[in-house]
């Protein structure tokens, strides 16, 4: 054998050994486990219950037979029913704007707005934000949308609104 070779095996075989010997070299190392516990999610629902009414000042109206005219303010009364648990949990409650149908648009003329006017004792309401007192999730609120078609209208006559299509929203803040 040739002194070239020869000497390329005695280097890999000494390589070999360094490594291996590497192996055995370790720092002193230790892990400790603790029971931190679990963290889950809360839950925001919104639920309508069957209650809703419609009313011109103290009377009861049924919407599809109705027609308003200018001057006249129109309320709805719902109670809904808020899943609401988690820690801080603050969510604002919106109500959609209506479907205008018809030759002449009463859309542009009537507008909703919307106050929260009571609520069960687990949730604390501002205006239209609710926020959870402790953890709801059987809270009640009870929301009130108003319609004013104002006294100063001069459109609007023979138009309609599609009053099937309110809708709450409770978005988290």
């Amino acid at each position: 054998m040739n002194r070239i070779v020869k000497g390329s095996i005695a280097g890999v075989i000494g390589i070999a050994l360094l490594t291996g010997g590497a192996g055995t070299f370790a720092l002193w190392n230790s892990t400790a486990s603790v029971s931190a516990g679990t963290i889950t999610a809360g839950n925001l629902a919104l639920v309508a219950n069957t209650d809703g009414v419609w009313k011109d000042g103290s009377t009861t109206i049924t919407p599809a037979t109705y027609k308003i005219i200018p001057g006249k303010t129109l309320t709805y009364t719902q109670t809904l029913k808020v899943t609401a648990v988690g820690d801080g949990l603050s969510a604002n409650l919106t109500v959609s704007s209506l479907t205008a149908t018809g030759t002449n648009s009463l859309n542009t003329l009537i507008t909703p707005s919307l106050a929260v006017t009571s609520a069960s004792s687990n949730v604390t309401v501002s205006g239209s934000t609710i926020t959870v007192t402790s953890s709801a999730t059987d809270a009640t609120v009870l929301a009130t949308v108003t319609l004013t078609f104002p006294s100063t209208a001069t459109a609007g006559q023979l138009g309609t609104i599609n009053l099937s299509s309110l809708t709450f929203t409770l978005t988290q803040n």
